[in-house]
């Protein structure tokens, strides 16, 4: 669900390339060590810590990843949801009803295929297989765009075809973006990129260019927002900065990153996870939802320990009969090794105690900072005892994104007619600097599934532009209705809207258990993140690990993407492993393994 959007005319895609996102600060190859496996488990455990009990708190991505995979190598994965749902950032809502109903994805909705992770997943559960182009500003799959911007007469162009052609300079900012900015020194795109690529992956070279850019001799990017490396390499006038903020490659605005460090952008870029992204038909939270109800041998796995039939949800059920509603307020390392663990029913406040010998936490790390104050502890080193101080310090001073979206279902996908007068499409996806920001119009008619039919989101908007959102009069829907008829006169847009179950809005910084959308880091940050990333290896080289472990996209180098929510996920997998006496398979290193030649450099 990141802000960063999509490129146009120089994704991988479109030069037959197949760019994996390996993050270059560790850039091991996820996606080969999952394919590998087989139907085999990841890893192994001792045979004596068999049916040993993980906590695995938030059913989110990383949450059901993790426990999945936990409970193929033979532990006892027990997931706590602090919502009612399977599924985190991932919420496929349904509106209306099946065949004319539409899904609306209130979180995470376009996934770059060099997630390949992610796509593993997909694939397993079924989901990869009823997948389309997702409808981002300038591409194909959208057909045509408006650009609405500084109070002119809006911006019409097509993605293909000679009627109506992309305005040349969106297409000199794509190329000069590419060119002039990230071609040459420091970035070197052109070489990042490649050694990226399926069938010359050179992660010697990813780790060289990437730790100059990190750290050359104490000189460091990290410590420079996007904007003033824009500043500083583009050429770029103001005037040219600012068309670049609001329209990017033509496909949606950059300005909302500009005070992100440059690092979290070029990490995205040369990854390839800003470009060529499928919508789920079935909805992106099938994944998840599916990974917790299906038996491992209906997916085609083999399993531990455990009879065939087995899923996470029943190892779950068996310990916990309602996992859900259960929001963790306390975790204790004990004396003698181990967790205990309070948490509440958020239904009806009664409170729960349990004890672990492994705990995997999943959701935000800025709500697990408040878990050291929620049970009375009476010295700094009680209210400490999971993290190292640096640690901790990373988890308080990490920077979260607001993201608002407001969706309206249709009874038609009315924007594929054209007028007859002009030609063009009634309606498009929207670029605009006003109240709306992003409009994206999704028709689910080539659907394979029970939902075929057709929304909008009226608006999907970031940061400060999220929060004009929050108090509000009229209400946000019919705001955004008035400012898209306004641009699209002849439209009738709120005519086409389904009835009663017609609107959906989230606002992730008001769910109580998010506290915000994901996270990305500020300049001066780098360090931060190293410390969070690296918590899986703790106590790894002293050769007592560790049995507290974060995961989730937060912890990984790509906040905001579900890419990391997996990859964490398998960091932890992993770890648990190695806790309970086994490893790796053989012939098959893990990201443990690959530690001591990949791990992220510390900044001096």
């Amino acid at each position: 669900m990141s802000s960063i959007p999509a490129r146009t005319l120089r994704t991988p895609r479109a030069r037959s390339t197949d760019v994996t996102a390996l993050i270059p600060d560790f850039p091991f190859e996820y996606g080969k060590f999952l394919d590998r496996s087989g139907r085999n488990a990841l890893c192994t455990v001792a045979n004596a810590h068999y049916g040993k009990q993980v906590l695995v708190v938030g059913a989110g991505v990383s949450g059901m990843v993790c426990a999945y995979e936990l409970m193929r190598m033979g532990l006892h994965p027990v997931v706590l949801e602090a919502s009612d749902r399977i599924g985190g950032r991932l919420y496929s809502k349904k509106l209306g009803n099946p065949g004319d109903g539409v899904i609306c994805e209130l979180g995470g909705m376009r996934f770059p295929v060099s997630a390949k992770a992610l796509f593993h997943y997909f694939e397993k559960v079924g989901v990869k297989a009823n997948m389309g182009d997702f409808p981002n500003p300038g591409t194909e799959a959208a057909i045509s765009t408006v650009v609405d911007y500084l109070g002119e007469p809006p911006v019409y162009y097509e993605a293909t075809g000679n009627d109506f052609p992309k305005p040349p300079e969106y297409a000199q900012i794509e190329e000069e973006f590419f060119t002039t900015f990230l071609g040459g020194e420091p970035f070197h795109f052109a070489e990042m990129e490649a050694a990226m690529t399926e069938g010359s992956i050179d992660l010697v070279k990813i780790k060289t260019l990437w730790n100059k850019i990190v750290d050359d001799n104490g000189a460091t990017w990290d410590d420079k927002s996007f904007l003033l490396a824009l500043q500083e390499l583009s050429g770029w006038d103001e005037a040219q900065i600012n068309l670049f903020g609001q329209i990017g490659f033509g496909t949606g605005g950059w300005n909302t990153d500009f005070p992100n460090s440059i690092l979290e952008l070029l990490r995205v870029i040369y990854g390839g996870l800003d470009a060529d992204h499928r919508l789920a038909y079935d909805g992106a939270s099938s994944m998840p939802e599916r990974l917790w109800s299906m038996p491992a041998s209906t997916l085609g796995d083999d399993v531990a320990h455990w009879p065939a039939g087995t899923s996470v949800e029943t190892l779950t059920r068996q310990a916990m009969p309602d996992p859900f509603c259960k929001e963790v307020r306390h975790i204790a390392p004990k004396p003698g090794g181990g967790f205990t663990v309070k948490f509440i029913d958020t239904r009806t406040q009664e409170a729960f105690s349990r004890e672990f010998d492994c705990v995997v936490y999943t959701p935000h790390v800025r709500v697990l900072d408040k878990l050291r104050y929620a049970d009375g502890a009476a010295s700094l080193e009680q209210m400490n005892p999971l993290l190292p101080e640096g640690t901790w310090e990373a988890v308080m001073n990490t920077h979260y994104m607001q993201s608002t979206k407001i969706f309206a279902s249709t009874t038609t996908p009315f924007w594929e007619e054209r007028d007859p007068v002009d030609g063009k499409r009634k309606m498009s996806v929207t670029l605009s600097d006003r109240l709306t920001r992003g409009t994206y119009l999704v028709d689910y008619g080539p659907s394979l599934g029970a939902y075929r039919g057709s929304g909008m989101f009226l608006s999907y908007t970031w940061n400060d532009d999220a929060l004009k959102f929050q108090r509000h009069l009229p209400a946000p829907e019919t705001l955004c209705t008035n400012l898209l008829e306004s641009i699209y006169p002849k439209a009738d847009i709120s005519g086409f809207y389904a009835g009663s179950d017609t609107f959906a809005k989230m606002s992730w910084e008001n769910e109580p258990h998010y506290l915000g959308a994901f996270k990305m880091n500020l300049p001066g940050q780098y360090e931060y993140q190293r410390r969070i990333f690296s918590q899986f290896m703790q106590g790894i080289e002293d050769n007592a690990p560790y049995g507290f472990i974060l995961a989730g996209d937060d912890v990984s180098w790509t906040g905001g993407w579900a890419e990391g929510a997996v990859t964490t996920a398998i960091n932890a997998v992993h770890k648990a492993a190695v806790l309970f006496g086994g490893g790796s398979q053989t012939g098959n290193p893990g990201p443990i393994d690959a530690w001591d030649t990949l791990k992220p450099i510390v900044r001096s």
